[in-house]
């Protein structure tokens, strides 16, 4: 076998494997397939039409983005995570995310204030027509990321992205289930990016902190209520 035909094979499995992580972190993510359910390799192979090596690379990273769990002689399963998991989760965002404004604040530009603006008024537009369940995710996570951009630090966002996306599906389950009101969210939200237009570093990140701990209480209380009654 040449040498190039080696590479062409590596980059095709290497590009089944990433089109592989997108469904099955969407399927995941949209509650498509549940928290503790089994993800066997012979079963994912079949049913994408492909070998079991890109399945299996494919899970290796939802692995390291702690959305599924491989256990000894059981294989992988998607993550369960206890409340106590996802309060340590939303507290490790809340530590990030208030590093990251505070870095990021200063270097705003007018275009990055407007790129947040249309975010925020992406989420109303959402709201009204009441798809926030299926949209809420990717919109909280495409307003956060437009506020710390300008912060410039690649491997935060890598690993506060991870944190967003095991924290989502349980907020997709929570507002599916109980349809509870964004407002407040939704009112923060654009509150925050007014102060990080007026400059005000000290207000903007205790916002920015309550709001996400007030996310993981309401949170922990609706998990740890659905967990006893089940």
């Amino acid at each position: 076998m040449s040498l190039q035909l080696e590479k062409d094979i590596v980059l095709s499995r290497r590009t089944v494997a990433a089109e592989l992580v997108d469904k099955l972190r969407q399927r995941i993510l949209s509650l498509e397939i549940p928290e503790g359910a089994p993800l066997r390799q012979d079963w994912l192979a079949a049913e994408f039409g492909v070998s079991r090596i890109p399945v299996r690379e494919a899970l290796l990273q939802l692995e390291g983005e702690g959305l599924v769990t491989q256990t000894a002689h059981k294989g992988y399963a998607v993550s369960v995570l206890s409340p106590g998991e996802v309060a340590e989760a939303f507290d490790l965002r809340a530590l990030l995310e208030v590093d990251l404004l505070r870095r990021a604040l200063p270097l705003m530009t007018e275009r990055d204030l407007e790129a947040a603006r249309g975010v925020v008024d992406t989420f109303d537009a959402v709201l009204a027509r009441g798809e926030e369940e299926q949209n809420w995710g990717q919109l909280n996570w495409r307003l956060h990321a437009a506020l710390y951009a300008p912060a410039q630090r690649p491997r935060s966002m890598r690993i506060l992205q991870n944190l967003h996306r095991n924290g989502d599906r349980y907020l997709r389950l929570q507002l599916t289930l109980t349809r509870r009101s964004n407002e407040r969210a939704r009112e923060e939200h654009r509150r925050l990016v007014e102060l990080c237009a007026e400059r005000d570093l000290a207000e903007a990140t205790r916002l920015l902190n309550e709001h996400i701990l007030h996310a993981r209480d309401e949170l922990v209380a609706f998990l740890a209520e659905r967990r006893a009654g089940a």
